[in-house]
């Protein structure tokens, strides 16, 4: 015979299953969070990328009209250089508007669902504790079910993150090349013109 203490005893079980529901479910909750949250870092990072573009193509602008004689070599090279630069933007541009692109999140079922169950959970224990037919426990229930909702849409509200943040990554690798490209541009046309007015 168990005693009380032991842990073949029913409470001592009841106890370590609720523990263990209990922690999955608070982690799977804290994981759902910031999947969530994930979905407005995208949005915050656009600031970003459009000041850096709106300088790049300030910077574009600039060479433009200082641009070497028609069809000599660094014609046709700052030619290049401003078709590659101005390539990566519109690439990148394209790669943001991928990041952002709706896309449909998971959610946990809504309050007033949530509230009907656990009612409907509470009353059954009570039925069946007056009944003495079995040890059923509500708020056991309650925690598998949200575990569960919670499990499914981390799962997809992480894929769809992953492919936006994948994406947006691509965008930051283009815009960081154009703007080496800007960079060597700008120099490489000064370096084209300051021997010419000394």
């Amino acid at each position: 015979m168990c005693c009380p203490g032991c842990f073949c005893h029913p409470d001592r079980k009841d106890k370590r299953v609720a523990s263990t529901v209990d922690h999955i479910e608070k982690t799977l909750a804290d994981a759902y969070r910031k999947e969530i949250d994930q979905e407005e870092n995208v949005w915050r990072s656009l600031p970003f990328f459009a000041a850096t573009i709106s300088f790049e193509i300030a910077a574009m602008s600039q060479v433009l009209v200082r641009l070497p004689k028609d069809g000599t070599t660094a014609w046709w090279e700052v030619f290049a250089a401003l078709a590659a630069s101005g390539s990566l933007i519109v690439v990148a541009i394209g790669f943001l508007a991928a990041s952002i692109l709706p896309a449909q999140f998971d959610y946990i079922a809504d309050e007033p669902t949530l509230l009907l169950l656990a009612k409907r959970l509470d009353s059954t224990e009570h039925n069946l504790r007056v009944a003495e037919v079995s040890s059923f426990d509500a708020l056991i229930v309650l925690k598998n079910e949200l575990a569960e909702q919670y499990a499914d849409a981390v799962h997809h509200n992480r894929t769809v993150n992953q492919r936006r943040v994948f994406r947006r990554a691509l965008a930051g690798l283009a815009i960081l090349i154009a703007a080496v490209i800007n960079i060597l541009l700008v120099l490489g046309v000064m370096s084209f013109y300051i021997p010419r007015s000394a």
